[in-house]
């Protein structure tokens, strides 16, 4: 009886242990992809939130715009998504990005391949008309090689990658 209990106490405990208040880990941002206002530890320590009302929240990078079937046309959307993604580039001039033009299944690889491309260079220009320097932006098409999902709108695509230098 008495290695029961015992038994039992310490099975207990473990399960007590194991279900407690753990630590939670802090994750910090990249600071090439942070998107949120600076915290409580930044340099204004004085600041007041009437203060910050007026200020401008920064811009946060869109990660995908999608295109219609069979084409690199961006839309209005996509206009106003990549005009945000260049205020995001020009905030900070180490911030790097590369583009990944995909496409879906239909068509052959090669005809992909060209399609995935026509989708990020005409993104990175864009970009670059909208004032971000040319040699900040790289390209890369997948063609149908990384499907997003298995629905065909999903994967014809643009996909931003930033990086720093």
């Amino acid at each position: 009886m008495r290695s029961s209990t015992i038994s039992m106490f310490l099975l207990s405990l473990t399960v007590a242990v194991a279900c407690g208040d753990k630590p939670k880990k802090k994750t910090v941002a990249s600071s090439s992809v942070a998107t949120e206002a600076p915290g409580p530890e930044s340099d204004s320590e004085d600041a007041t939130p009437e203060e910050d009302t007026n200020e401008v929240a920064p811009a946060s990078l869109e990660d995908v715009l999608y295109f219609a079937f069979d084409s690199s046309d961006l839309d209005e959307e996509s206009k106003a998504r990549l005009q945000n993604n260049a205020e995001w580039m020009k905030e900070d001039s180490s911030r790097v990005l590369t583009i990944e033009g995909h496409t879906d299944e239909a068509g052959t690889t090669d005809y992909n391949l060209a399609l995935g491309e026509r989708r990020a260079r005409i993104t990175r220009d864009y970009l670059v008309r909208l004032g971000v320097e040319a040699g900040r932006v790289q390209i890369i098409t997948y063609g149908e090689e990384k499907p997003a999902g298995n629905e065909d709108s999903l994967n014809r695509r643009s996909v931003f990658v930033a990086t720093r230098k």
